[in-house]
């Protein structure tokens, strides 16, 4: 920008009064003895519009040093060590960005609002949003920006915005148009321009109609259309705007005048007719316009149009969980039952060699301090669940309510329209992070310390990916899931024998066969092959080892935790309490023994009724009574081959954990409390729908059958702090729950509470732990309900869950994270989670059609998914759109709704209620032009600003003016509903 230094002094004596003036530290050169160098000098600065100028005292005859135009920059606070309350402005296509300093945090913060407001552009944007709401109040715009005197416009030029099959189509006509300067009637044009706020702040040019020559009462022949074939939406603004051609080769035109409205006003009106003044940018009368409508599409009638601006009604509860506490403790009590399971396990093992049996004593001892541990925490929520449901956030520091989730609720908003009795439920979740909140985070979240423990893991030999640990927990729930299907067909089998069906015998002794096959093959896997050895090899040299070892073996308790009772004792399954153990191929030996035995009885039964002998003699029945013995054979064997293998692999992940026990023990604890509160909160999710008309709906019930239900967390963490912490243990928490289920039951005497119970596969995953199995809550439902569910849902069939997080961060640490940190933990959290929801998709579409669209239109979930993905590898920041379309798809899909932030709190609801009124545009015709009347009312007076007082007493969002300037326009609270906040 060039100037004159002596016009710019005289600009500065003449100014009388200044927006702001004061003292700032201010980064510059200085002169040294060799070179120049850069340090902070204090100057006096003083702020005129979009001008700053800097003095060097406060002297008000002084020239300025200099003045820093405030345009197209942005200010943000400082991060280095060499200022206390620094800040920058950073200037868009500029490396190098001024840096002040100054003496309080108060003083700073009042600079940077001045400085955030002094633009130019800042200032357009507020005459627009003024312009907005006079709009909305009065109905017309009152200013009119005046165009220049002579413009060009080019006529071929045409917005994609114009539809090629509209669904609403209008004629134009103008009358009364007033003659130019020459007395000569004006060369009409009109050129339409649209917006649909609040996604669209300025107009967008829509198309425009021919020109008609020296007409004062010109009738355009032609139209213009709105909508496509994938709808319209009624709400849009349409400016139209009158010109007057003066040249017509050039393009060069005046404006004559303009007229806004909305195409639901001209629904609304009689015989789709709507006339308008047309009003000068001198806000004078300049003729009228009319605009004639008509509907294209036989699909759409009129009263549909005009239904799409009845009047809504809104009903918004919040409601605590019943079983914020329960739930918990019954997790306690499983995880109780896990620990001494392992225990049990542990004891199993018998002498060891001595460095084999430390490990193993100091994992039983640690078994035992968590059982102490986890029984103080049943007996303290006990005494809590008595009294209340619900956990404050400003309790999220108390150790003894670790395992509750922080400020769970449940909102629910209830539409209805004057045109409908009944009413359409949305619920969402809201819910503290899931984190060990109060326990130390300096080294990082679960994610990075399951990490570090993992890179300590033994690979498997097949990846580097794949740990000898992660193979054992897969291996053994394979042997696991082969061992229940083998009971099954073992049944089916003398089931089928029993009633002579011949085929049906064949077929389930083929697919019996093909079962013990792979059993083979897993106890063949060079894995158990080497953990078995690995286990009786260290049993062999305990039983020769020398006394001195032993007697250190024995001795080892007087080491263990103080807090552990000496006299505990557990006992172990009898099978495996010999000091001698027959070689892992003769136990593989004897079950394949026992199928080939299974399989002569068989066959010879099938040869005698193939002959029809069984009239003839007793060989039929004489054979049938062998089959049940021979079947109860087989299946000890199985057991011993599962229990053996149980034990072989549990030696294995124990002693991959040598030298870190106390840290896999620690993770452990961690891990239990955050899968305690996403558990919880799934719960209270799933159980909300199951009190719905949802749960009688065949579609919905057939999905719960086939692909189950998406469960997606919204997030609205930042990479930064202690937040990149509470990030990393809630996506360890939320995957985990793929690991939970549920399943169905009738209530009996209304008894409605879940119950949860352990399953019988062990945790696989990227983080697998042998010591922790899967978990099946059983939801009680009304028997009317369960009567009408699907046989399969009524016979106990498991729902399964498929978990997605989807987070962005929002804030001032935010920024932070994007300008000097890094976001790539996000984007990874973001770019999983949209391919799980890829695979759930692509799933449900194998039963389902579209919901939305079967053409795969724009209107489509096809579309929405592809939107989504477009969204998720966008890289911008605070990419919000990531969070609307993954809530668009995931009710779409009948998904579960849960939203969370560090107390679950302000940004949570900030993005709660933004959800709700996106819904209400999408689903329900919300007006445009007051949609943030209603964001501003459900923030202001909703449900949202008690849930401020129930966690801190006082009844604002804990949000300061300067992290308003950082928090996306459409997530920031009213005036007057947010301040400093002391709980």
């Amino acid at each position: 920008m060039r100037f004159n230094s002596k016009e710019l002094a005289l600009l500065v004596q003449q100014t009388n009064h200044y927006d702001k003036e004061g003292f700032l530290l201010m980064k510059d050169k200085q002169d040294g003895f060799f070179k120049k160098s850069e340090a902070y000098i204090n100057r006096y600065v003083k702020l005129k519009g979009n001008l700053l100028f800097y003095f060097k005292n406060k002297d008000n005859k002084a020239e300025p040093l200099g003045v820093i135009v405030l345009e197209r920059c942005a200010v943000e606070l400082a991060v280095d060590q060499e200022t206390t309350n620094g800040f920058l402005l950073v200037f868009e296509g500029e490396d190098h960005a001024f840096r002040f300093d100054a003496n309080s945090e108060a003083v700073r913060d009042a600079w940077i609002q001045s400085l955030h407001i002094a633009s130019h552009e800042c200032l357009k944007m507020q005459l627009q949003s003024l312009r907005e709401q006079l709009h909305t109040k009065t109905g017309s715009d009152p200013i009119c920006l005046t165009n220049e005197s002579n413009s060009s416009v080019d006529f071929e030029f045409h917005s994609d915005n114009a539809s090629q099959d509209p669904v609403l189509e209008v004629s134009i006509s103008c009358a009364n148009l007033k003659n130019d300067n020459t007395d000569v009637p004006p060369n009409a044009l009109v050129i339409v321009h649209t917006m649909l706020p609040p996604q669209q702040q300025v107009w967008m040019h829509h198309n425009h109609s021919e020109i008609v020559e020296k007409n004062n009462n010109p009738q355009f022949l032609k139209t213009i259309g709105f909508g496509d074939k994938y709808g319209i939406d009624t709400s849009t603004r349409v400016r139209i705007t009158v010109h007057h051609v003066v040249e017509r080769m050039t393009g060069t035109m005046k404006q004559l005048g303009q007229a806004i409205f909305t195409l639901q006003d001209l629904l609304n009106s009689v015989d789709l007719r709507l006339s308008l003044q047309i009003k000068s940018p001198y806000s004078q009368e300049n003729g009228i316009i009319t605009i004639t409508a008509w509907i294209n599409d036989e699909k759409v009638s009129l009263s549909q149009l005009q239904a799409q601006q009845n009047m809504i009604q809104v009903s918004e509860y919040m409601a605590e969980s019943k079983w914020t506490y329960e739930v918990p403790i019954q997790l306690l009590r499983l995880w109780v039952n896990e620990e001494k399971y392992m225990i049990s396990m542990l004891q199993d093992l018998g002498e060891l060699t001595f460095d084999e049996g430390f490990v193993v004593k100091e994992t039983s001892d640690y078994c035992m301090s968590a059982v102490l541990t986890y029984n103080q925490h049943v007996a303290h929520l006990n005494e809590h669940a008595e009294f209340t449901t619900f956990k404050r956030s400003a309790d999220k520091g108390k150790q003894e309510l670790e395992f509750i989730p922080i400020n769970l609720h449940i909102e629910r908003m209830l539409v209805s329209t004057d045109i409908s009795s009944a009413g359409r439920m949305y619920d969402i979740s809201t819910v503290g992070a899931f984190s060990t909140h109060c326990r130390d985070m300096k080294n990082g979240g679960l994610r990075r310390l399951l990490n570090q423990v993992k890179v300590t893991y033994t690979s498997d030999g097949s990846s580097h990916q794949t740990t000898k640990t992660a193979k054992a927990c897969c291996i053994l729930n394979k042997i696991t899931n082969l061992r229940t299907e083998l009971k099954s067909l073992s049944d089916n089998l003398y089931e089928v024998s029993n009633k002579g069906l011949v085929e049906a015998v064949k077929e389930t002794v083929n697919n019996m066969k093909e079962k013990i096959s792979v059993i083979n093959g897993l106890c063949a896997d060079s894995l158990v092959i080497e953990a078995s050895e690995a286990y009786l090899s260290a049993k062999r040299n305990a039983n020769t080892s020398e006394g001195a070892d032993l007697a250190s073996l024995r001795n080892m308790s007087e080491n263990q935790p103080p807090s552990i009772e000496q006299n505990w004792k557990w006992s172990g399954s009898n099978f495996v309490k010999s000091p001698t153990m027959e070689p892992w191929e003769v136990t593989r030996l004897n079950l394949e023994a026992a199928f080939v035995y299974l399989v002569s009885i068989v066959e010879d039964l099938v040869l005698n009724k193939s002959q029809e002998c069984l009239n003839a003699d007793n060989t039929y029945t004489s054979l049938l009574e062998k089959i049940k013995p021979a079947i109860t054979k087989m299946h000890g064997f199985l057991e011993i081959i599962w229990a053996r293998m149980s034990l072989f692999l549990t030696f294995l992940s124990i002693m991959e954990n040598k030298g870190q026990v106390k840290q896999v023990h620690e993770i452990k604890l961690r891990r239990d409390i955050v899968n305690s509160h996403a558990i919880s909160t799934l719960i209270s999710a799933f159980v909300a729908v199951t009190h719905t008309d949802k749960m009688i709906e065949p579609l919905f019930c057939r999905q719960l059958c086939t692909v189950g239900i998406i469960c997606q967390f919204e997030g609205l963490l930042s990479c930064y702090g202690s937040e990149m912490s509470m990030l990393e243990d809630t996506m360890i928490a939320v995957d985990d729950l793929s690991n939970v289920s549920f399943r169905l039951v009738t209530a009996v005497d209304k008894a409605l509470c879940p119950k949860a119970s352990l399953g019988s596969f062990v945790r696989e995953g990227p983080y697998p732990d042998i010591s922790r199995h899967n978990i099946i809550i059983d939801i009680p439902v009304p028997p009317d309900t369960f009567s009408q569910l699907p046989q399969e849902l009524q016979l106990g069939k498991q729902i399964t869950v498929t978990p997605v997080a989807f987070n962005i961060g929002i804030n001032e640490q935010a920024t932070l994270a994007e300008k000097f940190g890094s976001t790539a933990l996000q984007e990874k959290m973001n770019t999983d989670s949209f391919a799980k929801v890829y695979e759930y998709y692509m799933l449900y579409t194998k039963h389902f059609d579209d919901p939305l669209d079967r053409s795969h239109g724009l209107s489509s979930l096809y579309h929405m998914i592809k939107m989504l993905q477009n969204s998720v590898m966008t890289k911008k920041g605070k990419n919000v759109d990531v969070l609307h379309m993954a809530a668009e798809v995931t009710r779409a899909m009948n998904g579960l709704r849960i939203t969370y932030c560090k107390s679950g709190k302000d940004r949570t609801s900030m993005a709660v209620t933004l959800e709700m009124v996106h819904i209400l545009q999408r689903n329900h015709n919300l007006a445009s032009h007051v949609f943030m009347q209603s964001l501003d009312c459900l923030r202001s007076v909703g449900c949202r600003r008690e849930n401020t007082l129930k966690n801190t007493g006082i009844k604002k969002y804990a949000f300061i003016s300067l992290q308003m300037l950082y928090i996306p326009k459409l997530y920031r609270a009213p005036s007057g509903t947010y301040g400093n906040v002391q709980t």
